[in-house]
């Protein structure tokens, strides 16, 4: 069982697929990578072609086969100062199939990755940015093995900001947004339309604006994870409590509603709990 894994986890990649493939991938240490399996429960231990990274980020996706359906591909992306001083670039894609790494040597790296993944069909979507474009939506073609990327909902220059993803109902992607550094109590989330294998990303109307202040909260809240109720226009949010030992904690939370419906019973570092407050799809 995940809950079984030794604790010097130095890392953890969450990522949410469909609940009939991979559910959750985790670096153990610079040694080992663990894919868990949810409808089956079952583990697959992957050893690195050279080694893993604490600041790795993870891709989860798949390419479509005749003979064997879905077949599985992880990407590991890295950027890093070597034993040189100089920053070096690392993209690898690891294949289910034939339990192999290889290097993928044309890209380059120019931007700053700020979430986890989210897997949605075929491809993997993060919210990244650069000094020229700001924040935008970036996404791995697991297919052609490309990058590509998209504009978000919002305009951002500051890498401070609050922005994460989420994947909605197996079909569409939501983005959350807050200007943390501004001290602002507002968290906006927006929503894609329904995505396919033939109809490319795009923006819907939906939009929840909470303010936070409305609950008088003691602190700026500054969200690590969610999961969007579209249909009743609530999140399920995770954060942590700074105000008391750095728990964490779930709630409830919409236009007009405030509602706590997990603490943390033993407090933790910022550090060390930032890494389990991650919720499921």
């Amino acid at each position: 069982m995940i809950s079984d894994l030794p604790d010097d986890l130095e890392s953890e990649i969450l990522s949410r697929v469909p609940t009939k493939s991979l559910a959750k991938l985790q670096t153990m240490g610079n040694t080992r990578l663990v894919v868990w399996d949810s409808s089956t429960g079952e583990t697959r231990w992957i050893k690195p072609r050279t080694r893993f990274r604490n600041d790795d980020y993870y891709g989860l996706g798949y390419v479509n086969s005749k003979s064997s359906g879905h077949s599985f591909k992880i990407l590991r992306s890295c950027y890093y100062r070597n034993d040189q001083k100089q920053w070096v670039a690392e993209f690898e894609i690891y294949e289910f199939g034939s339990d192999t790494w290889r290097v993928l040597d044309y890209f380059t790296h120019d931007y700053g990755v700020f979430s986890s993944g989210g897997p949605l069909k075929r491809n993997t979507y993060w919210v990244a940015g650069d000094k020229e474009m700001g924040m935008f939506m970036l996404y791995f073609d697991f297919t052609r093995e490309r990058f590509g990327h998209f504009p978000l909902p919002f305009k951002s220059f500051n890498r401070e900001d609050t922005a994460s993803l989420s994947v909605v109902r197996e079909e569409k992607l939501s983005v959350l947004h807050q200007k943390i550094l501004e001290f602002s109590n507002e968290m906006k989330i927006w929503l894609t339309n329904k995505i396919d294998e033939t109809i490319e990303l795009s923006w819907s109307n939906f939009v929840l604006t909470v303010d936070y202040d409305k609950f008088n909260l003691p602190s700026v809240v500054n969200v690590a994870s969610f999961l969007l109720d579209e249909e009743n226009k609530v999140a399920v949010c995770s954060d942590i409590d700074v105000d008391d030992e750095n728990r964490t904690r779930v709630y409830v939370v919409g236009e007009d509603i405030y509602k706590q419906v997990y603490k943390d019973t033993t407090k933790a570092s910022y550090f060390n709990c930032s890494t389990s407050c991650s919720i499921y799809w």
